[in-house]
């Protein structure tokens, strides 16, 4: 029986759940200007003291900013992904399992907790991030 795509997204979801991976929404662009600009105006003031002590209180003031402001995968799988998209990442996945036949999403959920089967579902997630959204997965 073939495997349909909500369960092989399901099992996607799930291992990244379970890995607790998060992508930044804007909030790494932000972070960024934010440190360039203290460590810059502190070295512009200071010299070399006021660049480590602008690049500290940028970094510190990006860090509370940021707080809060990062997605989980899972997420941005169930509600941000298209269609498309979602047929595109369950078909990348399910070359990886195409092997392994599974009758149900059970045995293949138990599949994917084995190690070695997990962590290349994972490199596919990884990969499909950053190639088709341009997103970096933070863990």
């Amino acid at each position: 029986m073939p495997i349909n795509t909500s369960e092989i997204l399901t099992l996607v979801t799930q291992v990244c759940e379970e890995e607790k991976l998060r992508v930044p929404v804007k909030e790494s662009l932000k972070g960024g200007a934010i440190a360039f600009a203290t460590t810059t105006v502190g070295g512009l003031l200071a010299g070399p003291v006021g660049l480590a002590v602008g690049g500290t209180v940028g970094g510190l003031t990006a860090a509370f900013l940021s707080h809060g402001k990062f997605k989980s995968v899972a997420d941005v799988i169930r509600n941000d992904l298209t269609v498309a998209q979602r047929e595109q990442l369950s078909n990348s996945v399910r070359n990886i399992i195409y092997g392994i036949g599974p009758e149900d999403v059970l045995v293949l959920t138990a599949y994917a907790l084995q190690p070695a089967v997990k962590e290349r579902v994972l490199q596919e997630v990884f990969s499909f991030f950053r190639s088709q959204l341009q997103l970096q997965i933070v863990d």
